[in-house]
């Protein structure tokens, strides 16, 4: 394996985990720029797109 794919591997790994993109460049000793290219490129970022639901309740009515 390359070091590159070893870099990769290890970012995905401590994503996974729940570390934070500072930290995980911080443990690996690679750039935050690397890191946020690994996240944007896997399609793990934010999802703008994505919209909040409002929340329905059963006992409120549209005729109020």
């Amino acid at each position: 394996m390359s070091k590159l794919a070893e870099v990769a591997y290890d970012i995905e790994q401590l994503y996974i985990e729940g570390y934070k993109p500072k930290s995980i460049a911080s443990q690996l000793g690679c750039t935050l720029e690397m890191v946020y290219d690994w996240i944007e490129s896997n399609g793990c970022g934010w999802d703008e797109t994505v919209v909040e639901v409002e929340e329905f309740s059963p006992y409120s009515t549209s005729n109020s």
